[in-house]
């Protein structure tokens, strides 16, 4: 792996050779053969502490990065090898909170008399500029039209919006009889912090008629969830960030999914692909709703 010229002074970890078979290429046959694609990376570290303790607690989880890499360009489909690269970089500074990363991917033998051919780039946090949203969930299975265009319009009004998914009809879960529910989740771009949002949210849940009484799972007005804020690992008596749906909802996930496909769980590491992948709950139906159920907010990826 050829190297940047990074500072001296820092300690970096390497990880080179890593093989994954994927989509990738322009090509009708190449969209559907996987090929081979060789990732090297390399990121500073700081070495002396895992050292002077000899202790693997205290080191860099190296193994944590390379399954996510894997996880990650294994569901990819890419046309370019240099998006590959710029959406794995992108991953990684802000999955595992990375300075600067420098990545390579290759793919062998793809022009004729050459061994390899690829790119190399080298990336700084700050050029990756993702970890930088707050995530709301919303639902409603009673006047829902009504309600999230209600929710839809003030929230644009608060905040800056930067992503934007799709409506869907969602089974409901738990308390199974009743209306089915519509979903979708919103990125928006804020520094107030989590409990102000909370408040906010909740005010509005109210004037929507949300009671809180009754089935926990009941029918409402109006839901709303702060699933994800910035980068922001909470655990409190009363509030978890990253919100725990995200893993085992569907009506959460595979919205957030949608949005930002690139995004890494700041608790966990896995990235949503990941997670999408292990999700096995086939009793939770999902159904994407068209892209002009709410005109005035059409769907739109956040764009990074």
């Amino acid at each position: 792996m050829r190297s940047f010229p990074l500072p001296q002074s820092k300690d970096h970890i390497v990880l080179t050779g890593l093989k994954i078979s994927c989509i990738i290429g322009i090509f009708e046959w190449e969209r559907k053969q996987k090929q081979d694609v060789i990732i090297d990376l390399k990121f500073p570290c700081d070495a002396r502490k895992a050292a002077r303790r000899d202790d693997i607690t205290a080191a860099v989880d190296y193994k944590k990065i390379a399954k996510a890499v894997i996880a990650f360009v294994e569901s990819s489909q890419y046309q370019l090898v240099e998006t590959l690269a710029e959406r794995l970089a992108q991953l990684l500074i802000d999955g595992f909170d990375l300075a600067e990363i420098e990545l390579s991917v290759s793919k062998p033998a793809a022009i004729r008399g050459s061994q390899n051919v690829g790119i190399q780039i080298h990336r700084t946090a700050g050029s990756a500029p993702t970890g930088l949203f707050t995530f709301l969930s919303l639902g409603s299975n009673i006047h829902a039209r009504q309600n999230l265009q209600y929710f839809l319009g003030k929230l644009d009004e608060k905040y800056s919006l930067a992503g934007i998914s799709h409506v869907y009809e969602t089974s409901p879960v738990g308390y199974t009889k009743q209306s089915p529910f519509w979903n979708m989740v919103i990125a928006a771009t804020t520094d107030e912090r989590p409990e102000s949002i909370r408040k906010w949210a909740a005010a509005l849940e109210r004037k929507a008629g949300r009671v809180k009484q009754g089935k926990t799972f009941g029918p409402r007005t109006l839901d709303v969830d702060l699933i994800l804020w910035k980068n922001m690992v909470q655990k409190s008596r009363n509030h978890v960030l990253p919100h725990p749906d995200i893993e085992t909802k569907a009506f959460v996930l595979f919205p957030l999914l949608e949005i930002s496909p690139n995004l890494v769980h700041p608790e966990s590491h896995k990235t949503l692909i990941e997670i999408a992948a292990g999700f096995k709950d086939h009793s939770q139906k999902i159904r994407q709703l068209p892209a002009d159920t709410f005109t005035d907010f059409p769907p739109q990826a956040v764009r990074n």
